[in-house]
């Protein structure tokens, strides 16, 4: 079928409008994508402020069971907390570390972070992070000196199961290697009776010469945010010129 002259001309406005209307669909987007990332950004340096608040604040007494189902990540992480009892070494866990850049002190490169088990004279039990090790001070034997023994009490940090995704490797329980530090799974491995859902960093290392290091906890918040808004809103005055100049076209052929 032959096409008119009015046929093509109704077939090259309708892509005109159609062209249009994806542009405003996608300037519409554009605008969208800023402003939830002006969003994101108060959130983020809102939690950023109120994680600086609580780890500034005085010590706390660790929470024990009956507190334990109202504890929560968002509310309790990096809180500090003071606890009395004994560590069980001989239970101790050993949490690689591919690439330490030290902040508790001078040793850095590869190595382990050492989770030991700790009852509280209470009674319940509590995995501490007594800080970090190169790979040569891995077995305890290799490090007796370091074993703080009898009753003490500890002050650091409370963390919480950080997360697994599917390039975290599965534990070697043979060799006492993990690469991810999960309440559940350490207090399953070390068959602790009554234990925290949390673990605490300790501020400091306890041991001879401060070994393993202490302080190595990690307060850092990735904030991208305003350079996300900034890139989605200039793409989107971008595109806004370029629909304005299509439209000056426009009207220069009408």
């Amino acid at each position: 079928m032959e096409t008119t002259p009015m046929s093509r001309l109704t077939f090259t406005g309708f892509k005109k409008l159609l062209s249009l209307l994806v542009v405003s669909m996608s300037l519409a987007l554009l605008v969208v994508l800023g402003s939830w990332q002006v969003q994101r950004l108060d959130w983020k340096e809102n939690l950023i402020a109120t994680v600086n608040d609580r780890v500034s604040r005085a010590p706390v007494v660790a929470p024990g069971p009956d507190t334990w189902s109202g504890l929560s990540k968002s509310t309790d992480v990096y809180r500090p907390v003071n606890l009395v009892g004994r560590y069980i070494h001989e239970a101790e866990i050993h949490v690689y570390f591919p690439l330490m850049s030290p902040a508790g002190g001078p040793l850095g490169g590869q190595g382990y972070f050492i989770m030991t088990p700790f009852v509280s004279v209470d009674g319940w039990s509590v995995f501490v992070n007594r800080g970090f090790v190169p790979n040569q001070l891995k077995k305890r034997a290799t490090r007796l000196q370091t074993l703080v023994g009898g009753e003490i009490t500890i002050s650091g940090l409370m963390r919480f199961s950080e997360p697994k995704n599917f390039a975290t490797p599965d534990a070697d329980t043979q060799k006492n290697i993990w690469y991810r530090r999960g309440t559940e799974e350490l207090n399953a491995f070390a068959n602790l009776e009554n234990a925290a859902p949390y673990w605490i960093d300790l501020k400091a290392g306890q041991g001879v010469a401060g070994l393993p290091q202490g302080g190595e906890t990690r307060i850092v918040f990735t904030n991208s945010h305003l350079q996300y808004a900034f890139t989605w809103f200039s793409l989107a005055l971008v595109l806004f010129g370029v629909v304005i100049v299509y439209l000056l076209r426009l009207r220069k052929q009408s």
